[in-house]
Order: structure tokens, then C-alpha cells, then sequence
């Protein structure tokens, strides 16, 4: 049980398992599991009356779930491989549907709810988390200023789709739940903060490097990416020799909502 808290699933899913309501003979989906967190939690919180399903479209992650699943001797998960847009589960067959901070990256979201809608019985409990779009704002606006300055206002505007395609507003999710039967029944938004001793620490961070840079550096042409980080890179310097550290916000929401 060494490697079961991956860091930045951590905040999310910690508030997230504080929400579940534990009883026996549950059939639960996690949607977006990674590499096991919550799905392994939840199962051995459970025991084996219940059974545990998980889907996620990457492959490495049911590789690295699988090795911790069978080295615990765990009897009472099944992993599918697979989109939660089209979950292979039959009608009205599920508990209790969890996403930890993994149904905002989905490609279709309304499909996604369709199908929860779908697979869930009546009284089945929905429970999300969510970072918000405030994300990391000391960054995005030393980015958007920066952007300004070199009149990048195609990148600007693809910046801002980005944000909102990867983390939409609450307003949008409180419409999804209601489209779909789910009654809301908690919200409850939490914030936590990720410091870093200046701006070469932050864009090292393995988080920022294999979570978040890639897509921003999608957002620039190839020649324009060296002078735009330089400068983003510069003003975080400047903030950081102010402050004496880099600090980054990260609100979120966990919601629990119940099928009608």
C-alpha cells in the first residue's frame, strides 16, 4: 500500500470516498480509473459482496491496475477497457457511478451521462470531483498577458476553448446531472495550493510535465514557443523573486447527486 495515492489524484478522490455511502451488494462503475485510485480503494472498502467496475481508454493504466489488483489478491474488481461514452453494462444495473477529477476529460461529456443515466438504477448515487477553471490561474495569467503582448490572438482565443473544454463551468454539470434524472444532493467546493520555489521547479514538476505542458505548448506554433515560454517563464522568475515562491491555486468540487 505504498503507491496508492497518486498525487494529484489525492485531494480530489480523498473527498470524494468521504462522500460514499458504504453498504454491502453494491455493483459500482468508477469512470476514468488511471491507475487504480479510487477503484482499488473503493473495492476493498466494499469487501466482496460488492462488485467494482472500471473503464479507461489508456492502456498503460489497466496495465499498472492490474499488476496491484492481482499482487492484493483482489477478487472483486473487473476492468474494462473502453470510453465511457459507450459503457458495455446492462440498464439499471449500477449502485453507484464515481469519477475522480476523470469525467471532465471525457470526448463526448453529454453522451457520458446519457450512458450513466442508462446503467444506473433508480436511487443509484453519482459522485464526481472536479478542479475547476480557475486552475492554476497565477500561471494562465502570466500566459494570457503574455500572449497579449506578442498579439496572439488566435492562440489567446485557443486558449480560453482549451480551458473550457477541459474544465466547464459548474453551471454546465448542474445541467448535465438534471438532464439525466440525477438529483443533486451536496456540493462541496474545496481549493488546495502547489508551491514551487521558482518557475524552472514548477515546468520540471513531473505533474506539469507530462500533465499540462504538452497541451499548452500545442497551443503555439513551434516557432513562436521558444520566445512566448522565455517570456512566461520571466514573469513567473519576477513573481517568484517577489513572493520568495511560486504558488498555484487549484479549486475543485466534489457533487453527489441521486437518480430519481
Amino acid at each position: 500500500m505504498l503507491d496508492e495515492l497518486p498525487l494529484w489524484s489525492a485531494p480530489f478522490g480523498l473527498e470524494l470516498l468521504n462522500m460514499i455511502e458504504l453498504r454491502k451488494n453494491l455493483k459500482v462503475l468508477d469512470i476514468g480509473f488511471g491507475t487504480g485510485f479510487p477503484l482499488i480503494e473503493i473495492a476493498q472498502r466494499l469487501g466482496k459482496s460488492s462488485k467494482v467496475y472500471g473503464i479507461d481508454p489508456w492502456k498503460p493504466s489497466h496495465i499498472r491496475a492490474k499488476q496491484k489488483i492481482d499482487f492484493y489478491g483482489i477478487k472483486n474488481i473487473k476492468l474494462i477497457m473502453g470510453e465511457a461514452e459507450d459503457i458495455p453494462l446492462k440498464r439499471n444495473t449500477i449502485d453507484l457511478i464515481v469519477s475522480n477529477n476523470g469525467i471532465n476529460n471525457v470526448y463526448d461529456i453529454e453522451k457520458v451521462f446519457k450512458e450513466c443515466n442508462r446503467i444506473s438504477k433508480k436511487g443509484a448515487m453519482f459522485i464526481i470531483s472536479l478542479n475547476l477553471n480557475n486552475t492554476f490561474k497565477e500561471f494562465y495569467d502570466i500566459f494570457r498577458n503574455t500572449l497579449n503582448n506578442f498579439d496572439k490572438s488566435k492562440e489567446l482565443e485557443n486558449l480560453n476553448k482549451h480551458i473550457y473544454e477541459k474544465r466547464k463551468p459548474v453551471a454546465n454539470y448542474i445541467r448535465y446531472f438534471s438532464q439525466n434524472s440525477f438529483q443533486i444532493e451536496h456540493m462541496h467546493r474545496k481549493m488546495f495550493k502547489m508551491r514551487f520555489t521558482d518557475e524552472e521547479a514548477f515546468f520540471n514538476h513531473t505533474l506539469i510535465k507530462i500533465g499540462f505542458l504538452p497541451s499548452w505548448e500545442r497551443l503555439i506554433e513551434p516557432k513562436d514557443q521558444k520566445k512566448v515560454f522565455f517570456e512566461v517563464k520571466q514573469s513567473l522568475r519576477d513573481k517568484a523573486n517577489t513572493l520568495g515562491y511560486l504558488e498555484m491555486t487549484v479549486p475543485y468540487i466534489i457533487i453527489s447527486a441521486k437518480k430519481k
